[in-house]
């Protein structure tokens, strides 16, 4: 692992001094109008049969590395504790593909996401693997939308046993003026 380290430190070295860093392309720079402080309102689905929970949180977005990476801290109440979550992400361009990382104190797991974007990515479908309470594995897809420059929502999902996506939750985001 050490040396793992050393090796991609030299690297990083090497490329800095050639002047060659990466620049955003136009995945990075969709990302611009999500950084900011966003008043969020989820609502969740714990059963079909009533209403959605809802719940209130505050999540801020900062650009980091260039541009390249999206840096993302949540803290909201849900269901009357505190919620905690922290993300990273990106689009990898040797992958083609948008990546992402998600922790929270409601799970011990970490969530590493991988999707592709559509209308000018204004909207990106991640999919990732999870685990329930018992620690059995499970399937999710997000959908994000950047409404416009103050409106966002996202959606989650998680596979049935049928194979079909339900929805677990919604989120509608409103920039902070």
């Amino acid at each position: 692992m050490r040396a793992l380290i050393l090796s991609l430190g030299c690297a990083l070295t090497l490329t800095a001094q050639e002047g060659q860093l990466p620049k955003p392309t136009s995945h990075h720079l969709a990302m611009r109008d999500q950084a900011g402080t966003w008043i969020a309102v989820a609502k969740m689905y714990m059963d079909p049969s009533k209403p959605p929970v809802v719940s209130k949180g505050t999540e801020t977005n900062t650009l980091v590395s260039g541009g390249l990476w999206l840096k993302s801290e949540m803290r909201a109440e849900m269901m009357g504790q505190a919620f905690e979550g922290h993300g990273l992400f990106g689009y990898d361009t040797h992958q083609g593909a948008h990546v992402g990382s998600w922790v929270d104190n409601g799970g011990t797991w970490m969530a590493v996401s991988k999707g592709t974007c559509a209308k000018d990515c204004r909207e990106m479908t991640l999919f990732f693997e999870g685990r329930d309470e018992a620690g059995k594995p499970l399937a999710f897809k997000e959908v994000h939308t950047q409404v416009d420059h103050d409106h966002r929502t996202a959606s989650m999902f998680v596979k049935g046993k049928d194979g079909a996506f339900v929805k677990l939750m919604e989120m509608e985001y409103t920039r902070k003026k």
